[in-house]
């Protein structure tokens, strides 16, 4: 439903009285000078094991359910639980709650689970037991040292309550001098808040070897959800700064601040070699679990049916707990039919573009510069995988990308933008790959591009799609005949799809 214009998720609690949702979720959803307004209330609550729950304020905001729209209060409380959607919004809205498949409420059986391992939701910073990060600089490096750069006055304020959030949870700490230091780069996240990272390529990522390990790709970790019915997706609360940094890398990370210098204790944003100390590290820790897949701090657990998938739950709560991690409770979502993950939505059938992301490239207007085409094809690109063709219905788009290409936007290129907005608008869902199931690779070549789709045969007799890939043909390849161009398009899809064809009898 619909809260003050913003989509927000509640779970059903019929035997609540009011309904809440936590201040961190609170504050991610609306932004400063856009938040609801405040209601000064001596309000009491108590959990459902007689807990005092410490309310924050109630607001008053706008709730819009399908084609009834209400003004209702809302209360804001403190901790990591859940939103929960009580009876007097359910009365209200005159919402037949037992017909919603979408938003399910906990089980007794999760919320037990979820208790016993109630630690890793705390709102402290976790630390990470048993490793510290490295980060090996050369011996024969030369520091290097940076002025601070100046910092917009409209984010000065919010810089400063970071500075001051991060020397609090002992993050960075104060120094006084240092050989090494870079200026920060403050960067703006959704909520408004604000994300501190050291400008690290002037110094530290370029006297320093690079950590290597691989990240997945999301084709390979969506091979693991062959099966799944049942979704959990858990978030990590600070990413990296959960990690402690050894000794000797500290001085390396010395950042630049209006406030003076700061060295870092944790791992620190910015660090080239984070993203593979931080894969490393989450890999390691839950490589002995069945169906989880682990992206940085976001982790997705997979599953046939809710017992197992309680078990594995309680496996990873206590993994994660025993090696020190928090996770951020507003932010994870627990035996869902459907789950948001890396930008697509996942369910049993497959995956699907998030609608949200569909939306904002078909509002897109028609590009008036090379820059904001290029915009608009980076965005149309993510989903390239769900869009059959494509290459071939962007060819004349596609022409004014060359090199000494004058600009000109005429009817054709306004019915290529068109065409591609369709086909995203009516993309198929891309089914789970299976080893049990035959694969089909068909190949196609226009005079513009060449195409490739691998599909499952199902049982019905029907292919399902695993994915599509297209390209556009290089001018020598335009003047190929249209066998060499078919068989073009056989080595194109061979090429895309060998992970999947490479070793089936």
């Amino acid at each position: 439903m619909e809260v003050n214009s913003k989509t927000a998720k509640f779970e059903i609690d019929t035997g609540c009285r009011v309904s809440i949702m936590n201040e961190n979720q609170f504050c991610d959803t609306w932004q400063e000078g856009s938040r609801p307004e405040i209601k000064e209330s001596k309000l009491s609550l108590k959990s459902y094991s007689g807990e005092n729950i410490s309310v924050v304020e109630v607001v008053k905001v706008e709730v819009k359910y399908a084609s009834q729209k209400k003004r209702l209060p809302l209360v804001v409380v403190k901790g990591t639980g859940p939103s929960l959607l009580a009876r007097g919004w359910l009365e209200e809205l005159k919402l037949k709650w037992d017909k919603i498949k979408q938003v399910k409420a906990e089980t007794q059986d999760l919320q037990e689970v979820l208790a016993r391992h109630e630690e890793v939701f705390k709102e402290e910073l976790g630390m990470l037991k048993g490793t510290k990060a490295t980060i090996r600089v050369s011996a024969n490096a030369c520091p290097k040292y940076y002025r601070p750069r100046s910092v917009p006055y409209a984010m000065k304020t919010k810089v400063g309550k970071e500075i001051e959030r991060l020397s609090k949870n002992d993050i960075i700490k104060p120094v006084k001098y240092s050989e090494w230091g870079v200026p920060i780069v403050p960067v703006l996240k959704l909520n408004g808040s604000i994300r501190i990272c050291g400008d690290y390529k002037l110094t530290v990522n370029n006297a320093s070897s690079l950590e290597q390990y691989p990240i997945p790709r999301l084709e390979d970790l969506c091979n693991a959800l062959t099966g799944g019915k049942k979704f959990t997706k858990l978030d990590l609360s600070h990413t990296y700064q959960q990690i402690v940094m050894d000794e000797e890398s500290k001085k390396h990370l010395t950042i630049n601040t209006h406030r003076g210098l700061f060295t870092y204790n944790r791992l620190a944003f910015g660090v080239s070699s984070a993203p593979a100390i931080f894969q490393r590290t989450m890999e390691s820790l839950l490589q002995d679990l069945p169906n989880v897949a682990v992206y940085f701090d976001d982790l997705l657990l997979i599953e046939k049916d809710t017992a197992e998938h309680l078990r594995t739950l309680q496996e990873v709560l206590k993994s994660l707990k025993e090696a020190g991690l928090r996770l951020q409770r507003h932010k994870c979502v627990f035996l869902q039919d459907q789950v948001q993950y890396l930008g697509h939505q996942i369910d049993a059938q497959g995956l699907h573009p998030v609608q949200s992301k569909v939306r904002a490239i078909v509002e897109a207007p028609s590009p008036t510069t090379v820059a904001e085409l290029k915009a608009y094809l980076g965005l149309l690109n993510y989903y390239n995988k769900f869009l059959p063709n494509l290459a071939t219905h962007l060819a004349p788009i596609h022409q004014l990308l060359k090199k000494n290409a004058q600009w000109s936007w005429g009817r054709e290129q306004e019915e290529a933008f068109t065409q591609s907005k369709q086909l995203l608008k009516s993309a198929e869902v891309l089914c789970h790959y299976s080893a049990d199931k035959e694969l089909v690779l068909a190949c196609d070549a226009s005079p513009y591009g060449v195409c490739t789709v691998l599909s499952h045969k199902m049982e019905d007799g029907s292919d399902k799609p695993l994915g599509f890939m297209s390209r556009t043909l290089t001018p020598a390849e335009k003047r190929y005949s249209q066998l060499d161009k078919e068989g073009s398009a056989i080595i194109f899809g061979i090429k895309c799809f060998h992970k999947y064809i490479l070793g089936v009898a």
